[in-house]
């Protein structure tokens, strides 16, 4: 008998604008973007990491959760004080041409912004701690350029494949559910950050 195959995690295809406008606000990116990179976290865990009150990360993190990014976890609380949120599982995507008002647009425009700055700041804040990180790491970070030449269809095709391969790599590292995320293994992993951007361009 062979192992059943992993089920593909749902996707949400943002077609809403006001539901997206909830990601322009830079506490909510970065609250979700701490939920989405490092997992399950509590209130006053995400407060300390952001460097804000918690009574004003408890407020974003619910306007999060009604616009469907973000939703409670409270099998991992410990008493009734704490209060854990995470992503909601599966993937996000939306697109400029899902919102045929320019107001949508806008919006859709202001994240992406937001996305692009965020990645290479990350970038950046790598390549100026790269020293304090082992060998071993420091030799595997990678940049890279391709340039290619491809009709809509076939680039399509290729970050679909790319994705296919993030996804399946994803579940590598994955942390087993049971496990409380305040017990990390230490099995050797970190949290890895990868991004890429595909687009035409004219010479």
């Amino acid at each position: 008998m062979t192992d059943p195959q992993p089920q593909p995690a749902p996707h949400r295809r943002i077609t809403d604008p006001q539901a997206l406008k909830g990601l322009t606000h830079p506490l909510r990116r970065k609250l979700y973007d701490q939920l989405s990179h490092f997992g399950p976290a509590t209130v006053s865990t995400l407060a300390e990491r952001v460097e804000s009150d918690p009574g004003q990360v408890s407020y974003h993190l619910r306007e999060l959760g009604k616009r469907g990014f973000i939703e409670e976890a409270p099998e991992y609380a410990r008493d009734r004080r704490e209060r854990w949120w995470r992503t909601v599982p599966g993937t996000v995507s939306w697109s400029n041409t899902a919102f045929p008002e320019a107001s949508g647009r806008a919006i859709a425009d202001v994240v992406f912004e937001q996305i692009v700055a965020d990645q290479y700041e990350r970038l950046a804040n790598y390549n100026a701690t790269r020293d304090s990180w082992p060998a071993e790491w420091v030799e595997v970070a990678t940049a890279n350029n391709s340039y290619l030449r491809l009709t809509p269809d076939e680039t399509k095709a290729l970050t679909g494949e790319l994705q296919a391969v993030i996804l399946r790599w994803a579940q590598v590292g994955k942390q087993d559910p049971a496990v409380h995320p305040d017990e990390r293994p230490e099995d050797g992993r970190e949290n890895v950050y990868l991004f890429f951007h595909a687009f035409p361009e004219q010479p």
